[in-house]
């Protein structure tokens, strides 16, 4: 299990100043924790850094405890106990690796492999797979199915979406997002048993949603999956790097995924006092840019075929002289709301070194509307299109143009 694994975004780290009346102390594993009370015991043992494996539940979502493979040991009970939605109590023993938790989880783990295909070899999902993850951990060595598997192909979602029902593990995962966050309820499940299925309501599935690729992101499996990453890249070859997503004002924390220094796709990463777990569809798009072979990568001097890769103090240099030499006329200024603060005002401040400043201005695109996701209100697709537009006018920078940018 990966060490400090926790799902728990809810309530902090516990302060470190005794017990409290509104915690729980319990023992997981041989190792005491205190959590707030209304704390699973799931998220107990995150907090101890103990992942129990767990396919439905989601730390953004309800928790339906369908899954079955997070079943734990609670000494006193009857008998093995969801720990998604078993509180934490005051004075509990849990047993997550006891021989009746690990034999369960073998034998559910068993039962999702009988119709689950080998598609590790060709699916988006290997390498980042929670059931692919959860068999090598402790699944069987061998399969003891005989029957032929179910086929039920590839189905077009709409969108960004593919859906491979084959793969699906019925965490429902996606439904619930769809009903309870984005509040749009496009998805259900049909038939019963192990003809059971996740189809769409409506004829054009999850067109035109704002929030809908957020479904391929939770789906533990690669039953979900999105067609503009379909086949680009396997996970183990990818580098992540934290950043801000530049589609908006709003300042979603994300993940760039790069292969061979190219942007492959943007992931949300979580802060819930920004985004939660989520992002929108029109940011999770917005990288293509910044894959174009004709951006920027180092200052440069001259014009034509005599331009040069340059140092920052010689262009910077270079810059300056020819400023001064137009100052006397009044200096004009174009940044970008795509820039940091500090680089714009930088700009700003260059400007004014060589002469009077007679405008200093940006575009920028702007929505007719926001765009907000109605289960989590804290995120909203913001009507300014760049992520410091706010920044800009703060160092003096006008807005000029229409919304679209031009002008």
């Amino acid at each position: 299990m990966p060490a400090g694994w926790s799902p728990r975004t809810r309530g902090g780290p516990m302060p470190d100043n005794g017990r409290k009346p509104d915690t729980v102390t319990l023992t997981i594993d041989g190792r005491e924790v205190t959590v707030p009370k209304g704390t699973s015991l799931l998220d107990a043992a995150g907090d101890l850094g103990v992942e129990v494996p767990h396919y439905c539940y989601h730390p953004g979502l309800s928790a339906p405890a369908q899954c079955r493979i997070c079943l734990v040991e609670v000494e006193g009970a009857p008998k093995l106990q969801p720990s998604c939605v078993t509180m934490a109590e005051d004075g509990q023993v849990v047993h997550t690796e006891s021989a009746s938790a690990v034999r369960m989880r073998k034998g559910v783990l068993e039962f999702y492999l009988v119709n689950h295909p080998l598609d590790c070899p060709i699916c988006d999902m290997s390498g980042e797979c929670k059931l692919q993850d959860y068999v090598f951990e402790e699944g069987r060595e061998r399969g003891r199915g005989r029957e032929p598997k179910r086929v039920f192909g590839r189905d077009d979602f709409g969108g960004d979406v593919l859906f491979y029902g084959d793969r699906c593990v019925m965490c429902t995962r996606c439904v619930r997002f769809m009903e309870e966050v984005a509040r749009d309820p496009r998805l259900t499940v049909v038939e019963r048993g192990s003809r059971a299925v996740i189809d769409t309501f409506f004829d054009h599935g999850l067109d035109g949603a704002s929030y809908a690729g957020n479904i391929v992101d939770i789906c533990p499996v690669g039953a979900l999956v999105s067609k503009d990453f379909l086949h680009k890249a396997r996970a183990w070859d990818l580098d992540h790097t934290e950043s801000i997503c530049p589609g908006c004002s709003q300042g979603c924390n994300i993940e760039l995924h790069t292969r061979d220094n190219l942007v492959q796709r943007l992931k949300p990463r979580e802060n819930q006092e920004v985004n939660g777990h989520w992002m929108c569809d029109y940011g999770r798009a917005n990288y293509e840019w910044m894959n174009h072979p004709g951006r920027l990568e180092e200052p440069a001097v001259g014009r034509g075929a005599d331009r040069r890769a340059a140092g920052w103090q010689e262009a910077l240099a270079s810059l300056f002289e020819r400023l001064s030499d137009a100052g006397g006329a009044g200096v004009r200024i174009v940044g970008s709301p795509l820039a940091s603060n500090e680089a714009l005002a930088g700009l700003a401040a260059l400007g004014g070194d060589v002469g009077r400043v007679e405008a200093a201005v940006f575009r920028s695109p702007r929505a007719p509307d926001e765009d907000p996701l109605p289960g989590f209100p804290t995120l909203v697709r913001r009507r300014d299109l760049a992520p410091n537009v706010d920044g800009a006018g703060i160092l003096g920078f006008g807005r000029v143009g229409g919304d679209d940018g031009a002008g």
